[in-house]
């Protein structure tokens, strides 16, 4: 059972990018700059480089660069929190709302692709199983700190 978590969740990681590949190159976006256009889009209320290291697991470094790059091109503004001047808030560009969304709609196919012939009972079933998992994963971390 154990190596059939990782392998699933390998597969499914290459599926994800492999989804996004044709976007990725036509829009000339990594995968995790990708990955953080669509945590902005789907998460708007967690809108800092911190919230998205911490939520998604990546790097803070990565996240920086990704950031970077995407304010480069134009994706992507900053603004200081006005509350805490040293947070900056991520604000996706109303410019690049087409694109934004293409990559969204691309995130959307990749999640049918995966849940495709289950019904909706099944599908609620499957969420319901995912949360619990979630929450020995959560309980456990916490035990171990």
């Amino acid at each position: 059972m154990q190596n059939h978590v990782l392998t699933y969740a390998n597969h499914f990681k290459h599926l994800y990018r492999q989804t996004f590949q044709p976007l990725s190159d036509q829009y000339e976006l990594s995968q995790l700059e990708i990955d953080v256009l669509l945590f902005l889009k789907n998460n708007p209320m967690h809108n800092t480089a911190k919230d998205i290291s911490i939520m998604r697991g990546f790097a803070k470094s990565n996240v920086s660069k990704a950031v970077e790059s995407l304010r480069m091109q134009k994706y992507l503004t900053s603004s200081p929190d006005p509350v805490n001047r040293k947070v900056h808030r991520l604000i996706l560009s109303a410019d690049m709302k087409d694109r934004i969304n293409a990559l969204a709609g691309c995130q959307e196919q990749c999640f049918a692709l995966l849940l495709d012939g289950f019904s909706k009972a099944e599908r609620e079933k499957l969420q319901e199983f995912f949360s619990r998992i979630d929450d020995n994963i959560t309980k456990s971390l916490k035990e171990k700190k």
